[in-house]
């Protein structure tokens, strides 16, 4: 089977969250046989085919602010005439600013974009206020697909309801998480908070300040502190590489994430679940809104070929 994968970022050249679930998913095909051609703009490359049984369009507008863009009349084509589904691993084929400003409460003029932010109209090429939605391709993109793909159904339901896709098909994936790897190894705990990722307004940081400040709680936090102030209650690790991840988790009674963006899935969360953390989290949290307990292996077992037995149902029809 041939798949041509169209995405701003290749997976196997970058290791965000989004890119390490597309990565399950491809190196998963290419072990079943498939011929997977990758078109990217990082690292630019195009190995589009035009008799590929289907195209997958992932995360095409990703990282707004760099010049490199795909052309819009091979997106156009695509959406056209191609048969593809559209893949979200977060917000970027619906809004061109940074981690959903508005929450996906879209309005016709977006009240974060202002002519007079030079600074972001410069990197987003335009002066327009309007919402990225209300250009005809995006809503194209996801009508004209065989399947919209999405992390979680929270992330499924805030997308649909600013598209205005619930009446088309659609896959919510479950989270891809090596249970080999993150797992409770029931040692002792000695860390009382602990948070990992990006250290954000986006991911929750007024939120916790809220929960912590005026309190005798300590916060270990791990990743890049993006939000420049260091917060008087946290204990900062800086980066902690990927593989030494589940025994920080281990070492943790409560896993804390409290985003103010809807999160498409989390995938933290869930490595910190199976973990045996204990979840603080609040309703803006996707890998919460599954129907099923995120901590037990057995509820993620078989999720990249549960995806590919979606995609092979949709190539026979």
């Amino acid at each position: 089977m041939k798949i041509n994968y169209v995405a701003y970022l290749d997976p196997f050249h970058f290791n965000g969250g989004g890119e390490m679930i597309m990565n399950d998913l491809l190196t998963y095909a290419k072990t079943c046989g498939y011929e997977i051609n990758i078109t990217s703009i990082k690292p630019s490359q195009n190995n589009y085919k035009k008799d590929a049984d289907l195209t997958i369009l992932c995360d095409v507008f990703n990282e707004p602010t760099l010049k490199d863009k795909f052309e819009w009349a091979f997106l156009k084509n695509i959406v056209e005439k191609d048969r593809y589904v559209h893949f979200d691993n977060s917000y970027v084929d619906t809004c061109d600013l940074a981690y959903l400003p508005c929450n996906g409460n879209k309005k016709e003029r977006c009240e974060y974009k202002s002519v007079f932010n030079l600074k972001s109209n410069i990197q987003r090429k335009t002066i327009s206020t309007k919402c990225f939605q209300s250009n005809n391709l995006i809503e194209k993109m996801y009508k004209n697909s065989l399947s919209n793909i999405f992390l979680s159904p929270l992330h499924y339901k805030r997308i649909a309801s600013m598209i205005e896709i619930d009446h088309k098909p659609f896959f919510i994936l479950r989270p891809t998480v090596d249970t080999e790897k993150f797992y409770d190894k029931n040692q002792e705990k000695d860390i009382e908070y602990i948070f990992a990722g990006a250290i954000s307004e986006a991911k929750g940081v007024e939120n916790l300040k809220k929960y912590f400040e005026g309190t005798n709680k300590k916060l270990v936090m791990i990743g890049k502190n993006i939000y420049g102030k260091e917060l008087p209650f946290a204990e900062y690790t800086g980066f902690i590489p990927y593989d030494e991840m589940p025994n920080y988790f281990n070492r943790a009674k409560n896993f804390i994430y409290l985003p103010r963006w809807p999160e498409p899935q989390g995938r933290v969360v869930v490595e910190a679940a199976l973990c045996g953390c204990n979840l603080i989290t609040n309703e803006n949290v996707g890998a919460i809104s599954f129907d099923f307990d995120i901590s037990k292996k057995e509820n993620l077992t078989g999720a990249v070929e549960e995806f590919w037995e979606y995609i092979n149902s949709l190539i026979k029809v």
